[in-house]
This record gives C-alpha cells, sequence and structure tokens, in this order.
C-alpha cells in the first residue's frame, strides 16, 4: 500500500493525488497544444504577408516597391486567394532576388480559413478530444477504484471536469465541421 498524504486537513492516498495530478497535466497539455497550435497557425499567417501591406477597400496587396499585387485566383474549396504582380515589374525589381525566386511575378497566398476549418485545425481538435477522453476515463476508473474511500470525492469532480470539458469540445464540432463542409462542397 502507498503512503498517505495530509494536506489541508484532507488524509488521501499517494496514489491518489499522483491520479489527480496526471489528470491536471491531461487538462493543461491538451489545453497547451491547441494554443500552441492555434498561436502557430496565426503566425504562419501573419509571416506569409510580411513586408506587405493589405488594402480591404481595393482587396490587393501592395509590396514593399509600392507594386500592387491583385486578386489573381480564389479557390473557395480550399479557401485560398492568391494575389499576384504583374511580371515584368518583378523581374525589374532590384528586390527581386530576395523576394521571388521566378520570372511569372510575386504571389502572395492569403489563407481565407479559419483555424477549426484547416487540416492542422481538425487534427489539433480530435487530439485535444482524445487526450480529454483519456482524462475521462482515467478520472472515471479513478471514481470505482476509490469508490468510499476517503478523496473519492476529488475523483468525481474530476470526472464532471473532464466531461464537461470533453462536452464543451465536442459540442462546437458539428458547427465547425458543418462550415468547413459547406467550404468545400463550393
Amino acid at each position: 500500500m502507498l503512503p498517505t498524504i495530509t494536506a489541508w486537513g484532507l488524509t488521501l492516498d499517494l496514489a491518489l493525488v499522483l491520479l489527480l495530478a496526471y489528470l491536471l497535466a491531461l487538462w493543461t497539455g491538451g489545453w497547451i497544444l491547441e494554443s500552441l497550435a492555434r498561436a502557430h497557425f496565426q503566425r504562419a499567417r501573419r509571416y506569409a504577408h510580411t513586408g506587405f501591406a493589405y488594402d480591404v477597400d481595393f482587396d490587393r496587396y501592395e509590396c514593399p516597391q509600392g507594386e500592387m499585387l491583385t486578386l489573381y485566383t480564389l479557390d473557395d474549396r480550399n479557401k485560398l486567394a492568391t494575389y499576384k504582380a504583374p511580371a515584368a515589374t518583378c523581374n525589374a525589381c532590384a528586390l527581386k532576388a530576395f523576394c521571388t525566386p521566378h520570372d511569372e511575378g510575386r504571389h502572395v497566398f492569403h489563407s481565407l480559413a479559419e483555424f477549426h476549418e484547416t487540416d492542422i485545425g481538425r487534427f489539433h481538435r480530435r487530439l485535444s478530444l482524445i487526450i480529454l477522453a483519456v482524462a475521462f476515463a482515467f478520472a472515471t476508473g479513478g471514481v470505482l477504484a476509490w469508490w468510499n474511500k476517503p478523496g473519492e470525492w476529488l475523483l468525481v469532480v474530476a470526472a464532471g471536469v473532464s466531461l464537461e470539458l470533453l462536452w464543451l469540445d465536442v459540442r462546437d464540432l458539428p458547427e465547425k465541421a458543418a462550415v468547413a463542409e459547406a467550404g468545400n462542397e463550393q
């Protein structure tokens, strides 16, 4: 039998404390994983347009040399807009070697998809759902193992929190999946 720990007037088995710590690690790990993926997505989106100013009124980009990149293609299925500068202007530009490797003019790709509509967003959402499901399974198993023992209420609370977090993630899936599917059908 593992030793007991007494803290804040509670006497708990070390195994129970370790299980609760593991559940806390799963909750925070799932949240951190999805938050980092979302932050990376936003950073990559910003980095793709570095040095180029976007004019919302005219739906075009302006390069650092003042050349306008107009809408070239719009891919509704992949939610991607491509803006292109005239090839002749880019080929004559002093910054061409730093800006574009080909002779067709600079292209700027602008993603119209939100994070949850992308493949990487769906992957990380599913991964966080799996992590929360594992947390719920461990918490439920802990409730069964510690039934009628000191600290069982902590596991009941942990199971409830895991289920609530899981429900919040699952509840958003149909709406986000419908939005993504509607975009793919067009």
